[in-house]
């Protein structure tokens, strides 16, 4: 039986993050980075917070395409992480109810390790066309009263980015107590489409989970507390935020409104489906872009919602106008964790709590029409010409970059997550190998990388496009970002595959893996019309391989992919690569 929500749904209004317009600064902007306060709820005591300019989320900083912004970040940071991190020793209570369902430490122990930081950041503009020094690099953190002058371009398409902390080990953490905010670029294209820009009818919605401590009466403290247990090593919260209110209500005109959605969880995927009268009302709504902004045409959303894993986004149009004042519908989450593409149907979205699947509450907040004067929106039919598909010549001859997505169990720790990045094995080799087999045709191979901090393997060469396969050997789905420049997927693809008892060790790999659907994999695998855009972040499902299509433009420099769920990149899942010049290639040993 699913327990009582311990704190009132949609009690509170939905704020909205200060708008930060960086042209009204003179493109020169200093974001003190500090501890703060902020309260998640009305019956939520004060929370202790890491914050851009101390407050959860940071300020919303807008930009104009091709102006160069330059951000001072001043890591004024003092006193200990506001995180509890913990790992419960069960990983359900005497009730059976799973741990990660409930507030408090739930028998945990708080990690002496996580409270003894003290602030080192660095700043990663997700999604920017960022030169390498100012990309936010794992390992270039700046420590309390060191600040980092970086300067952004912002010579890209109009879309909705966002900022973070990324400091290798603890982005989970740092995340988790604050360290983010949204970012848009804005241009000419979308103004001329007539969207809406700027309050009361573009509205952004940052959605993240969280939990909290309890006192020692057993009510809420409002502490954050981050938690694990035996059987999971991701932290999924019970209690979904949305731009830092837990389950807010937005009161909305008779109008149409833009959403700008962005999962900023650290391991939770949503699929969201908006419900009015137990009806869903997938129908309201438009997308109109994705991750890197406008998609070519409008398209509707997929017919069991919105699916959106950590770090994507979507940019929706949703019409309230023909609505009567009062009517209400409430945005709900249908995807039970740890996410394996599993599908839900849209209409039984009110009945998708799942404490088995660490989904409590579903609810992620409301919408509510206010009196007033009904105006609807036409959406253009043509979007975006900006982009096309890379043509069968432009691929033709494309370098081939295979990764797969392995989880190795450990007995003393948390598994451990690796990016295995493949290369040619010799015909006469021995040892673990790597086969897949397409039909007839079948090639070997071996890990020439699984961590880190293993020699770079990638260099692509500026302006020309590159095939990434990224195959999934896990039960669980991830969501791979590659830094720097936006790529396009080309197809998903069912597979099955083996390893042996042994087969995955510390660096080296066994298995076998098959184009063709496993008899036990229900997935369709199927490319979402809303994925066709462009893309920084792609969902890889179970038993998945997912071709995507990247030619580096911009700039050259040292570079990361990895995992976005937070707790696989601290744990591994991230990997380097070198953007090159064409003239520096043939230096290149």
């Amino acid at each position: 039986m699913v327990p009582k929500p311990p704190l009132t749904p949609f009690a509170d209004e939905l704020p909205l993050p200060r708008r930060l317009i960086a042209s009204e600064e003179g493109n020169r902007l200093t974001i003190p980075i500090r501890t703060g306060t902020h309260r998640f709820h009305r019956d939520l005591p004060e929370s202790s917070v890491w914050g851009f300019a101390a407050t959860f989320p940071g300020p919303t900083i807008e930009v104009e395409r091709g102006e160069a912004v330059t951000v001072e970040w001043l890591n004024e940071l003092s006193g200990p992480l506001p995180v509890t991190n913990t790992l419960a020793p069960d990983s359900a209570d005497a009730d059976g109810v799973p741990v990660q369902c409930v507030p408090g430490l739930s028998g945990g122990v708080p990690d002496e390790n996580a409270a003894a930081l003290t602030g080192q950041t660095v700043v990663h503009l997700h999604g920017g066309l960022t030169p390498a020094s100012y990309d936010g690099w794992a390992e270039n953190l700046f420590a309390p009263g060191q600040p980092a002058v970086f300067h952004y371009p912002n010579d890209q398409r109009a879309a909705l980015l966002w900022y973070h902390d990324h400091v290798m080990g603890v982005t989970k953490l740092d995340v988790y107590a604050g360290l983010e905010g949204l970012w848009i670029v804005r241009d000419a294209r979308e103004r001329e489409l007539g969207l809406p820009e700027g309050p009361p009818f573009e509205v952004p919605l940052l959605i993240q989970d969280r939990n909290f401590d309890l006192d020692p009466d057993g009510r809420l403290s409002g502490r954050l507390v981050h938690k694990t247990d035996p059987e999971v090593m991701e932290a999924f919260p019970p209690f979904t935020l949305v731009n830092g209110k837990v389950w807010p209500v937005l009161v909305v005109q008779p109008n149409a409104y833009r959403l700008r959605v962005i999962n900023g969880s650290n391991a939770r995927t949503y699929r969201l489906v908006l419900v009015g009268g137990g009806v869903p009302q997938l129908d309201r709504v438009t997308q109109i872009g994705t991750d890197h902004g406008l998609l070519r045409v409008p398209t509707a959303l997929p017919a069991d919602g919105l699916t959106l894993a950590s770090a994507e986004r979507a940019d929706l149009i949703v019409d309230f106008s023909d609505l009567e004042p009062g009517t209400e519908f409430t945005l709900l989450n249908t995807a039970s964790a740890p996410f394996d593409g599993t599908s839900y149907p849209a209409a039984e979205a009110e009945h998708a709590a799942d404490l088995d699947g660490l989904l409590p509450y579903p609810q992620v907040m409301r919408f509510r029409v206010a009196a007033g004067e009904p105006r609807s929106r036409s959406i253009p039919r043509a979007l975006a010409d900006d982009y096309e598909s890379p043509s069968a010549d432009e691929l033709e001859g494309a370098p081939r970059r295979a990764i797969l997505l392995i989880e190795r169990e450990l007995q003393d720790g948390p598994n451990m997550l690796t990016m295995r990045e493949l290369g040619p094995a010799e015909e006469n080799a021995k040892g673990p190998l790597i086969t897949i087999s397409d039909g007839e045709v079948t090639t070997r191979h071996r890990v020439v990388a699984a961590h880190f901090e293993d020699t770079t393997n990638f260099f692509p060469m500026l302006g020309q496009y590159e095939i990434w396969q990224l195959i999934n050997l896990t039960g669980d789905t991830h969501p791979i970002h590659l830094h720097l420049d936006p790529f396009q997927i080309l197809a998903r693809q069912a597979i099955s595959y083996e390893i042996p008892e042994g087969g995955i060790e510390d660096r080296d790999l066994t298995a076998t893996i098959k184009l063709e659907r496993d008899p036990d994999d229900d997935l369709d695998h199927a490319i979402d019309d809303n994925e066709r855009g462009l893309k920084d972040t792609i969902r890889v499902n179970p038993k998945e391989l997912v071709e995507i299509a990247v030619r580096f433009n911009t700039y050259s420099g040292r570079y990361m992919y990895h995992c976005h769920i937070l707790e696989h990149e601290d744990r591994d899942m991230m990997r380097p690569f070198v953007t090159m010049p064409p003239e520096l290639m043939p230096f290149m040993a």
